[in-house]
């Protein structure tokens, strides 16, 4: 393995940490491969890169724990600033866990939460940053499981006197090869990002306004597509008749699929419109007398539209 692939590898295991938070581990294990000038002695030494992204998350857990109890008892001007509106609640680590012979449908409502999406042997849910009264987390009599953080979040999170600017993170964990009936993904202006997982469904939603959602390996039915003014990619399969619709953003859909079995319909307004080697771009209507199997309508004013499908 080449410090490239190491690094790469150790990336894709810290998605539950925040940004910043990755960025500052990966920096630093970067210099430490410089620093020492000798891959292979590193590599041994740290472990595999699961090995040592486990002992990464830790540390950063442990620091939020610290933090908390650092600031419990201290007393000063700060203290009702931070405190405000919190009841003196303490921001902590929280987990749920749920059989995966019980999740039917699955609905995940995101905010300002930075979200990773891995594939595992169970569902759970963990969150680092969150009070337990702005996250819902349950399995409803349906068998629908719910994740929601759209609570707002107090204000004085974002304030330059907080002593710990611990930015809110969730990690949903999903089980290998996992199928529901129904699927829905919703990111306001957070970000959930997603490593190449293996999730099916019959029919759902993935929308997002102006956050950041990319997903790898959701293979559904009919799954209709919502983009306010951010951003959303999608890699897996879509079928049946589908709406889309993009305002200001970008939507991009990388499909599996025979692109001899989709057709579609497009108005577009100021914007940009693909469908693997067609281009629309302007003002512009797209009228399909024959609509196939797989059918898109889309709508999109002044954002961009890319739909590629191959086998």
């Amino acid at each position: 393995m080449t410090r490239e692939e190491y690094l790469n590898e150790l990336k894709s295991s810290i998605m539950s940490l925040s940004s910043d938070e990755q960025a500052e581990a990966i920096q630093y294990y970067s210099d430490y491969f410089d620093e020492a000038d000798d891959d292979e002695k590193v590599m041994r030494e740290l472990g595999t890169p699961e090995e040592l992204a486990k002992t990464i998350i830790e540390k950063f857990a442990n620091a939020l724990v610290d933090t908390k109890k650092s600031g419990e008892g201290d007393s000063g001007e700060d203290d009702s600033s931070d405190n405000a509106g919190s009841g003196n609640r303490s921001i902590d680590a929280l987990y749920f866990e749920f059989a995966k012979n019980k999740v039917v449908n699955l609905s995940m409502d995101f905010g300002a939460a930075e979200v990773a999406l891995i594939e595992g042997d169970k569902y759970s849910i963990e969150t680092r940053g969150l009070q337990e009264e702005c996250i819902n987390c349950y399995l409803n009599k349906e068998g629908t499981l719910v994740v929601s953080n759209n609570r707002r979040f107090n204000l004085n999170f974002w304030s330059h006197n907080r002593r710990s600017r611990i930015v809110p993170r969730i990690l949903v964990t999903v089980p290998k090869n996992a199928s529901v009936e129904k699927l829905r993904i919703s990111v306001g202006a957070g970000k959930l990002v997603s490593r190449k997982i293996s999730l099916s469904c019959q029919s759902g939603s993935v929308s997002v306004d102006a956050g950041n959602l990319v997903l790898d390996g959701i293979f559904g039915g009919k799954i209709n597509v919502r983009c306010g003014m951010g951003n959303l990619e999608y890699k897996g399969s879509i079928t049946g008749n589908i709406n889309l619709d993009c305002g200001m953003g970008s939507v991009r859909l990388y499909l599996k699929g025979d692109p001899k079995t989709y057709s579609y319909d497009a108005k577009v307004g100021l914007g940009d419109f693909r469908f693997n080697d067609e281009k629309k771009s302007g003002v512009c209507q797209i009228y399909n007398n024959q609509k196939l199997e797989n059918h898109f309508s889309v709508n999109c004013g002044m954002g961009s539209v890319t739909i590629k499908i191959d086998q």
